[in-house]
């Protein structure tokens, strides 16, 4: 496990991200596009979006090692785990759950969160 990483959430673990949630409710809200990595305050390569009920086992896979102290994560809402310099630096919970990924886990720092109409799901993809 990362130095970062432990020194953000200690040895496993997931912190809640006011800031982020805060910012993506807001583009839920009014509608629109932002990269997400605008959104964030933090150097990222790579996310792992994951919604509640996620198993800590297929986390694990994604990543590529242990991030959730349980068998689930169980907040109502989206689990993102950031990866930098191929290492996991930091998993957040931001919620409400407003993050739509038609089945797919991680994407790249390019990864544009759009809501089609002011209220509504944030669509990841990646231009």
């Amino acid at each position: 496990m990362s130095e970062s990483y432990e020194s953000a959430v200690g040895k496993t673990g997931v912190a809640y991200d006011e800031g982020l949630s805060k910012k993506l409710r807001k583009l839920s809200r009014e509608g629109g596009t932002a990269k997400l990595a605008d959104l964030t305050v933090f150097n990222w390569e790579k996310v792992h979006v994951f919604f509640e009920g996620a198993t800590a086992e297929e986390v694990e896979r994604a990543v590529g090692e242990p991030v959730l102290d349980g068998k689930r994560y169980y907040d109502a809402g989206n689990l993102l785990v950031f990866e930098y310099n191929g290492k996991l630096s930091k998993a957040v919970s931001v919620i409400p759950d407003l993050l739509a990924v038609d089945g797919r886990h991680t994407w790249g720092a390019g990864v544009v969160l759009t809501a089609r109409a002011p209220r509504s799901l944030l669509a990841l993809s990646e231009r």
